[in-house]
């Protein structure tokens, strides 16, 4: 029963899940948006990541049938495992960072891939009748030693751009927008333990544990392909912010009639003039009760460039926007609760009051500004 179960879904159910997931990858159409030129790449890798898995499983079951040995599966499944990782990685990477895909990468990392696997596999033949048991599983042993190699390489890449990504976010948003990504980030840790599983299941195989594996390919995949594909939308507006760091801003914005007038921009101004100008105006307009403020806006208020906005910040306050925004919405917090607001509203009401998106935000960002929560701080 354990194998008819592990047969129907290893030679049916997965290769099916995979291949009609991976053609959607690849024909539902992206909006023909600016702004998802990043977001279309990494669809179409996701794409090419899952029909070389259909194609990988193809060969896997002609293989079992045609008796293949156990030895050239083992160093198969790593061999998908390894390519898996590095479309995978690619994929995510180019999600949190626009500027990321290039075809030279992509293509030199897929030669690196593909030189040390196929010299593994073309030395079977003078390996396999070694007396010694060490060197007839040589080839798999050094492909193992590789493939751990490359999972350490593909976390620290993925690590760097990750945390660049936060940074960006942090500088040019004032709410938690980079939490919108924040599944790129668990897709990733779940296909590095995926990763890890495929490698205790090439030194393990046996019914049990290709069905456990099975079963948790069949889950992560269907459910990544589903969040990966519904994701245009909302990836759209980070990629702009992402953007915007990267090429200077518009210089025809319509000025608001609420805005200073702007200066001539041959001109420039300190970081100290800047500063007290963008404290009146959070102070004066209460831009800080806007929960999806932006740097961008504040910058045409105040007549400057994002860059200049964000530069000043972080040099004369030594922190980013989204702190730096936090710091007023607290201040007005505390004025509030010391006035009595909490008597009479929630504090899911306050948070709203002062700008935050929701009471989780502000309850974490209160107590680690005040050393206490908003109802201790009553």
């Amino acid at each position: 029963m354990l194998t008819l179960f592990n047969d129907i879904l290893g030679f049916y159910v997965l290769p099916g899940l995979i291949l009609a997931f991976g053609l959607c990858f690849l024909f539902i159409l992206v909006p023909q948006v600016q702004g998802l030129n990043s977001y279309r790449m990494a669809r179409h890798m996701m794409g090419g990541a899952y029909l070389l898995f259909f194609a990988a499983l193809v060969a896997e079951a002609v293989g079992m049938k045609m008796e293949m040995l156990p030895l050239v599966h083992q160093m198969l499944m790593l061999t998908i495992s390894i390519a898996q990782a590095f479309l995978f990685t690619f994929a995510l990477t180019t999600l949190v960072d626009v500027q990321f895909f290039s075809w030279r990468r992509f293509w030199r990392e897929v030669l690196i891939i593909i030189v040390p696997a196929a010299a593994a596999f073309a030395s079977i033949p003078f390996v396999s009748d070694h007396p010694s048991l060490l060197v007839r599983r040589s080839s798999f042993l050094l492909l193992v030693l590789f493939y751990g190699y490359k999972i350490i390489d593909y976390i620290a890449l993925f690590r760097r751009r990750y945390s660049d990504y936060e940074r960006r976010m942090s500088d040019y948003y004032s709410d938690d927008e980079r939490r919108r990504l924040f599944w790129v980030k668990r897709s990733f840790i779940s296909a590095l333990f995926i990763g890890v599983l495929a490698m205790l299941y090439a030194f393990y195989p046996n019914v049990l544990t290709n069905l456990l594996f099975s079963l948790v390919l069949v889950i992560y995949y269907g459910a990544f392909a589903l969040r990966f594909i519904n994701y245009a939308f909302t990836f759209q507006r980070i990629e702009a912010a992402m953007e915007s760091e990267l090429f200077a801003p518009s210089s025809n914005h319509e000025q608001s009639d609420e805005s200073f007038p702007i200066p001539d921009s041959s001109e420039g101004i300190g970081d100290e003039e800047l500063m007290k100008r963008l404290s009146e105006l959070m102070t004066s307009r209460k831009l800080y009760v806007k929960t999806d403020l932006t740097i961008e806006e504040v910058a045409v208020l105040a007549g400057e460039s994002h860059r200049a906005v964000s530069a000043a910040i972080n040099s004369h306050e030594s922190t980013n926007f989204k702190s730096w925004v936090n710091g007023y919405r607290i201040a007005a917090a505390e004025r509030l609760i010391k006035e009595g607001y909490l008597e009479h509203h929630t504090t899911d009401a306050l948070a709203a009051a002062v700008g935050f998106a929701n009471r989780i935000s502000f309850y974490r960002v209160f107590k680690k500004a005040t050393g206490s929560s908003p109802t201790d701080y009553r």
